[in-house]
């Protein structure tokens, strides 16, 4: 059964807003006169993020920067059921991919979909999964379009964090988000590396900020900020601050 398609837009999703406030905090290391060749703003904004999909299809799942999980395979837009990913041994895995897969759903639905399509979309996934799992599937569907409309408002409008309370207080507020719409388990498992890679690049944003640190004190700091990171996420973190906006040394 297809889901019947109008043409509503497609809905920006958590995970971009997110990418767009921490991008826009690592953006002012540019305003400390940086010229870094991998300063994370432009090693993030290089990164692909999922694509808006054509009406009426799925869209196919892009790279997220570091995160575990392989990319679901696109699905045939009259069998949805087919971005979440089962287990050898059966049952609905949850983890960083789960993000791509709700993303997917919520593109084939568009923005605003009607009380009959979100209808649709329930009876197709429970018509494609076991029962059990297309329960856990409808669940962290709806779970997902709930928190990207807290995002969409609460996230957004607090604005690009400046000092160390905003970002710890921005941090917070995502984390608070996420555990109101899944529970502790599932949060963990879809958004605990997104999460991490956020609080690095925010940490190394206000490091390289700081005009009374050193350049070799902000090096430093900046090394061990990309200890903290997985090697698939380092790239995320420069190499060296820069050379003005410093105290001297």
């Amino acid at each position: 059964m297809l889901i019947a398609q109008k043409s509503r837009g497609t809905p920006v999703t958590a995970a971009a807003i997110a990418l767009l406030v921490v991008l826009a905090a690592a953006g002012a290391w540019y305003a400390t006169g940086s010229s870094a060749p991998d300063a994370p703003a432009r090693v993030l904004a290089s990164t692909p993020t999922p694509q808006a999909a054509p009406a009426g299809t799925a869209a196919a799942p892009g790279p997220r920067v570091g995160l575990p999980g392989a990319p679901v395979e696109p699905a045939p837009a009259d069998d949805p059921a087919r971005v979440f990913d089962l287990g050898f041994s059966g049952g609905l895995v949850v983890d960083a991919s789960t993000v791509t897969a709700l993303d997917r759903l919520q593109s084939l639905l568009g923005e605003n979909p009607t009380p009959e399509d979100i209808a649709k979309l329930e009876n197709q996934l429970r018509q494609g999964l076991p029962r059990e799992d297309a329960d856990k599937a409808i669940k962290l569907f709806h779970g997902y379009r709930g928190y990207n409309k807290e995002m969409t408002t609460e996230v957004m409008a607090m604005g690009v964090p400046q000092t160390r309370e905003a970002a710890d207080a921005l941090l917070a507020r995502i984390d608070a988000v996420q555990r109101r719409h899944f529970d502790a388990g599932a949060a963990d498992a879809m958004f605990a590396d997104q999460n991490r890679l956020s609080k690095a690049v925010l940490d190394a944003a206000l490091v390289q900020m700081d005009t009374s640190l050193s350049n070799p004190q902000k090096k430093e700091r900046l090394e061990a900020i990309k200890r903290t990171l997985p090697e698939s996420q380092q790239h995320a973190i420069p190499e060296q601050p820069p050379e003005s906006a410093s105290a001297p040394q």
